[in-house]
């Protein structure tokens, strides 16, 4: 049935991409015409906005600040405020890079995306990739459990993974495992039960580093992981409810055979694990670009070597913005998602400016950067903070690389360090040296004088640094010559750095290269002190200047 569906979806999107302006006017006019009568509409005259011209002329490209007000009187309970629905979900940002942000969903303005969600992404692009058409293959969702709340009014909250209930009958986790909302005791159950089925056809895991995650629990647990596959037992040390535990029992079996056959896989080492103990898994789905590639690259070299990596979608708290190139085999690009959103455009060199300006999707060019201004299900005009790389059209539709975080970036004088250039330069120095980097984050010395003696005497970066590990679980310790090469390689590559290098204005950049675990140790501490933060949504800050953060990664130190 999704093949049907994602077939449709997929002919119905190639004809109309050929005329990006009707295209978006059909798009932008759906939103308008179901706000006009909200207290937001109202504000912004949606009333008299009859076309998409109108709408780039009268509307103002809007910050979060100017959406909070009418969210929070929505959380609060009113109604027709942000939108004309009762709303049933109060999704919000990962918080990780910034304050949580809230955006309200109504199951009216959810349907549109879910129902492309479902067809066009999973079961046309995704699916087909990973093989799951060719006969029907196990499908293996990693996915921590996430908790949600409800408001003084009755809403429930959370992160927007809380607001999928897709459980479907082909995943290989019992559908209890995803109420665990304990990571240690997710990834065992996950590992677990992937081990008892050598049939595995894809793995989704969202984020490398939940992979990376799930295969060093393999890795560190197989002797005991071997052993609840031999007995039928579980675990005792896993910290999980009674209720759960007796749920899970039921689906344990003794295969002593199965047992066997992994400690043999095991025991020739790590390299290209995953392919080696399920053999039919044609792809790991999970995010391959921007800032997540070095990650990804090391997975590709070691536990996931031979396995194909699916990107499906660029996404959001705030929509679906793009979906995978089908024709990409990089699995870096993204076409827009133009028959769902309205997209405009600030060139990233103009959204430091008080009135930037805005560029319609019919004059974006190849090879510009820009910010993504998006109209969605959840917000009208809103800079999402995304910067984005034009780099094809599919018909009249951009296809674009996503490149960094606006807010992400490293600034001791004026030279704004991107994230998109910073992760650049990384990439090309640990190619130099042949270290496969796991995590990484940085910051000015300022901040992190804060808690430890200045390193030198002058502005400078910081760089800390956590690599993948060897056969004897260890990771090799960078020489000074190797830890070198990153300032090096950020030298050649970035021009006004290297001005202010050559003039003494900034020092060279200082790494330190942290133990193995020390970034877990660092989302441990985020999402504790957040109630509001998931860890299926969070991401490691790429530029991290929180004093009592950095510390967690000074003590940490090789």
């Amino acid at each position: 049935m999704f093949r049907v569906f994602g077939y449709f979806s997929l002919r119905n999107f190639e004809t109309a991409s050929k005329n990006i302006s009707k295209m978006q006017e059909d798009a932008l006019m759906f939103y308008i015409r179901t706000l006009e009568n909200t207290e937001f509409g109202k504000k912004h005259n949606y009333s008299q906005m009859r076309t998409r011209e109108d709408f780039l002329k009268l509307h103002p490209v809007l910050s979060y600040a100017d959406l909070k007000p009418y969210i929070d009187k929505t959380v609060a309970g009113e109604k027709n405020q942000i939108t004309p629905f009762d709303p049933f979900y109060i999704a919000f940002t990962s918080g990780t890079t910034g304050k949580n942000k809230a955006f309200v969903y109504t199951k009216e303005m959810f349907a549109k995306p879910s129902k492309l969600f479902k067809n066009l992404l999973f079961s046309t692009l995704s699916f087909k990739r990973a093989g799951l058409w060719d006969d029907l293959k196990r499908y293996h969702e990693v996915r921590i459990g996430v908790k949600t709340n409800f408001t003084d009014s009755g809403i429930r909250t959370g992160p927007i993974a809380g607001m999928y209930e897709f459980f479907p009958s082909y995943l290989i986790s019992p559908r209890v495992v995803y109420d665990v909302t304990t990571e240690n005791e997710a990834h065992y159950l996950h590992v677990l039960f992937a081990l008892k089925d050598p049939d595995i056809g894809a793995f989704n895991f969202s984020f490398p580093s939940v992979a990376t995650r799930f295969c060093q629990t393999l890795e560190h647990q197989w002797p005991q992981l071997c052993d609840d596959i031999e007995h039928g037992t579980l675990n005792t040390e896993l910290d999980i409810p009674d209720d759960i535990r007796e749920k899970l029992q039921t689906d344990m079996r003794a295969d002593p055979q199965r047992a066997v056959e992994v400690r043999q896989i095991i025991r020739q080492g790590f390299d290209g694990i995953v392919r080696r103990l399920w053999p039919e898994c044609n792809a790991a789905i999970l995010l391959s670009s921007g800032s997540l590639l070095p990650e990804a690259e090391g997975l590709k070299k070691h536990y996931l070597k031979d396995v194909k990596f699916c990107n499906p979608l660029h996404a959001a708290t705030e929509g679906f913005f793009g979906f995978s190139d089908p024709d990409d085999n990089s699995q870096t690009r993204f076409i827009m998602t133009t028959s769902l959103n309205h997209f405009d455009f600030i060139p990233v060199e103009e959204t430091d400016k008080p009135s930037p300006r805005v560029v319609p999707i019919e004059e974006v060019q190849i090879g510009q950067c820009y910010e993504l201004v998006i109209t969605t299900a959840v917000a009208v005009r809103y800079r999402q903070g995304d910067v984005v790389k034009i780099v094809d059209f599919h018909n009249q539709v951009p296809v674009y690389e996503f490149q960094y975080r606006l807010g992400q970036m490293l600034n001791l004088y004026w030279e704004k360090m991107t994230e998109g250039a910073f992760v650049h330069a990384l990439r090309g120095a640990a190619k130099r040296i042949d270290v496969d980097i796991v995590e990484y984050t940085a910051t000015e010395n300022v901040n992190f004088e804060a808690i430890a003696e200045p390193l030198q005497n002058g502005r400078h970066y910081v760089l800390f640094m956590e690599l993948s590990e060897n056969s004897n679980k260890k990771q090799a310790r960078m020489s000074s010559q190797q830890k070198q090469m990153f300032e090096d390689v950020l030298y050649q590559e970035h021009e006004v750095y290297r001005m202010l290098r050559d003039n003494g204005s900034i020092l060279p950049m200082k790494v330190i290269q942290v133990k193995t675990g020390a970034f877990n140790a660092l989302k441990d501490a985020i999402v504790e002190s957040n109630p509001r933060t998931s860890r299926l949504q969070y991401k490691t800050p790429r530029v991290l200047r929180a004093p009592d953060r950095l510390l967690i990664l000074w003590d940490s130190r090789l």
